[in-house]
């Protein structure tokens, strides 16, 4: 396990890669069918019986010319709030929380996509080029087998599947874990029903809007500025250990001052659990 800040020479990430690695699905539908509904007072029932968990990570990125930071310590602290906002939400539907877990940052990027990014560990550091693979939560104090185990399953929501369990609308999807990450989890969470919890961002910084907005104007013949605006998205999922599967899914974009210091410890919004839980 490498260790959070060795660091090497700069690298460069272009914008594409930035956003690629950061795409988001958002727009789920509130309203469900009769069927769907039929399909989601089931699994109400169901995670009554028993303990629920949450895994939580997040992922924000600051937006440079020729390079992209990682904002560590926005990201951490994101992933925790947003954490506990969830557990909080989960335990006003009478279900009993057991176990949450914020292992790491950014935990759903590729090796490939983070060894092209720079951290920025806090506001008042310099960014410098990341070497870790993977980035360890400020909380992590697990095995590194254990970490290996918590990756897999955040791996396993690379933009491909996410692209899948948006299509599929509700329907249960495989989520094609083998098997001994499914009980090695099972065993570590104490349940089979996990609801993981990412939070997703990037911010053009002043530099590069400035840039893409000169670019642009003089494109169009001066008669327009435009620059990326800041977007935060929430993703939650219902993940059964046991059937492999994502069974209920939600992204959303949302309000919250993630990318300010200090971070909202509360990040709720209005239907973060619909349509599973009826507004």
């Amino acid at each position: 396990m490498t260790t959070l800040f060795n660091l090497s020479s700069l690298k460069m990430l272009t914008l594409p890669l930035a956003i690629a690695a950061v795409t988001i699905f958002s727009g789920c539908a509130t309203t469900a069918s009769p069927e769907a509904r039929l399909t989601y007072d089931k699994t109400q029932q169901n995670l009554k019986s028993q303990s629920v968990s949450v895994i939580s990570d997040g992922c924000l990125i600051r937006v440079e010319m020729g390079k992209n930071d990682v904002l560590y310590e926005q990201s951490n602290l994101t992933s925790l709030a947003m954490m506990a906002t969830v557990e909080e939400a989960l335990s006003e539907r009478s279900l009993k929380v057991s176990r949450t877990t914020a292992p790491f940052v950014c935990g759903a990027l590729s090796k490939e996509a983070l060894a092209k990014m720079d951290i920025l560990a806090n506001a008042n550091a310099k960014d410098e080029l990341n070497t870790a693979y993977p980035l360890l939560s400020s909380t992590n104090n697990l095995s590194q087998a254990t970490n290996q185990k918590y990756l897999t399953l955040l791996e396993a929501f690379a933009q491909d599947k996410r692209k899948e369990i948006d299509k599929a609308k509700g329907n249960s999807v495989n989520l094609g874990l083998d098997k001994t990450t499914l009980e090695t989890l099972k065993e570590i969470e104490g349940t089979d029903k996990v609801f993981v919890s990412m939070v997703t961002g990037s911010k053009p910084s002043f530099g590069y809007s400035m840039a893409m907005g000169v670019t642009t104007a003089v494109a169009t013949g001066g008669t327009g500025f435009a620059t990326p605006q800041q977007g935060q998205f929430h993703h939650l999922y219902l993940v059964d250990l046991t059937t492999n599967t994502v069974d209920w899914a939600k992204s959303t974009a949302f309000n919250g001052q993630v990318f300010k210091m200090p971070v909202n410890e509360r990040l709720a919004y209005k239907g973060m659990l619909t349509p599973l839980y009826a507004e």
